[in-house]
């Protein structure tokens, strides 16, 4: 359960509050106010009623769980058409990315011995178990990671969207598959704190949830863009964080340019991007094909990071307002619930972001009249 208290409530009338309901105080998210309660399953419905009614707390809700938004496919299908589909050799010929664009990828961790990771990672940290081993747990970390910045033009693997962006591993999902709210919450602080700009959330829970919103709000006023997998139910409900405001929730289209058939959709979502039989890196060092919105979501993110690398001084707005209105558009003309603004193109979303060049000025020879 998460207990959010009034600013200037003092310390000891919320131990006093924990004790007289039965709850324990887990951990504290101070940025936030929120306290982490465990209390008795069987009574947390009227322990909940009972916290709102004494007026002290802005909110309380259950710390629900979210999971990740991909299953794994055949691996033995040698290609990455998504690349050239969001054509982006084409915007590599302006950028390559930049390692100053740090990207965090708020996931299960990455194998950080894989060759095509390796040299990408910096430190980060695992919320799940309190300590700096960002190990994947579960291997949708260690695939979403590849897909965004994968080492790339090195004779070996895969290509990641953004080649030389560095990545920053912070673990929420344990080795079941399920994400606290209140780690996805801290992990997003922790990104926003650590000056990330570009935060990847392939995961989603069918909950809203206050907190969850106060982080995002919380990144988006430090100048971070939280791009979300859309998930793969292949329905309009809406998933969190990615119909949370100021997060870009991504749905994922097929190689014929459709709505995939898992992918989600409605009035949350902001944009698509290809998300089937995506060629992958694999925790072990290997490779495999991968689909679902977890893959939609980093390579969405992929172009933001080559975007701030042409251009650093893009603000957020302007950075989301860019990938909008350079992307290919699909279904209907303008948004639509299927594929938001469009599916993302690399090309004209870093031609776009590129500032413009002032025209030299020639110097006056003194020739002519």
């Amino acid at each position: 359960m998460l207990a959010a208290h009034r600013e200037g409530t003092d310390p000891g009338l919320l131990e006093r509050l924990w004790a007289a309901h039965g709850a324990v105080a887990r951990r504290s998210l101070a940025a936030f106010r929120v306290t982490v309660l465990e209390v008795p399953e069987q009574s947390s419905d009227a322990i909940l009623q009972s916290l709102v009614r004494t007026g002290r707390f802005d909110y309380v809700e259950r710390d629900y769980f979210a999971r990740t938004a991909a299953v794994p496919n055949d691996p033995s299908y040698v290609g990455q058409w998504h690349l050239p589909k969001i054509h982006s050799a084409e915007a590599w010929d302006v950028t390559t990315g930049s390692s100053s664009v740090v990207v965090a990828v708020i996931d299960s961790g990455i194998d950080g011995k894989h060759p095509d990771l390796e040299a990408k990672l910096v430190p980060g940290w695992n919320f799940v178990n309190g300590n700096a081993d960002t190990t994947d747990v579960l291997g949708h970390g260690t695939a979403v990671a590849g897909t965004l910045a994968a080492v790339s033009n090195n004779g070996i693997g895969v290509a990641g969207v953004s080649w030389a962006s560095l990545v920053m591993p912070l673990v929420v999902v344990d080795d079941s598959n399920y994400a606290a709210y209140s780690n996805i919450a801290e992990a997003i602080q922790y990104a926003a704190d650590h000056g990330v700009r570009v935060i990847n959330i392939s995961i989603g829970g069918p909950c809203a949830s206050s907190l969850l919103q106060s982080a995002v709000d919380y990144a988006w006023g430090k100048g971070a863009v939280i791009f979300s997998s859309a998930m793969n139910d292949g329905a309009a409900a809406p998933y969190y964080p990615a119909a949370a405001n100021h997060v870009v929730a991504v749905s994922a289209t097929d190689d014929n340019d459709q709505l995939a058939a898992f992918s989600n959709f409605g009035s949350w979502i902001s944009l698509s991007a290809p998300g089937t039989d995506i060629l992958t890196t694999m925790s072990g060092g290997g490779y495999g094909f991968w689909y679902g919105t977890s893959f939609s979501s980093p390579i969405a993110a992929g172009v933001a990071a080559l975007c701030l690398a042409v251009n650093p001084a893009l603000g957020n707005a302007g950075l989301v307002s860019l990938l909008e209105q350079t992307a290919d558009d699909l279904g209907p003309p303008g948004w639509d619930l299927a594929f938001g603004w469009g599916r993302i193109n690399a090309y004209r979303a870093v031609l776009a972001a590129a500032p413009p060049v002032a025209p030299s000025l020639e110097r006056y020879s003194g020739r002519g009249r």
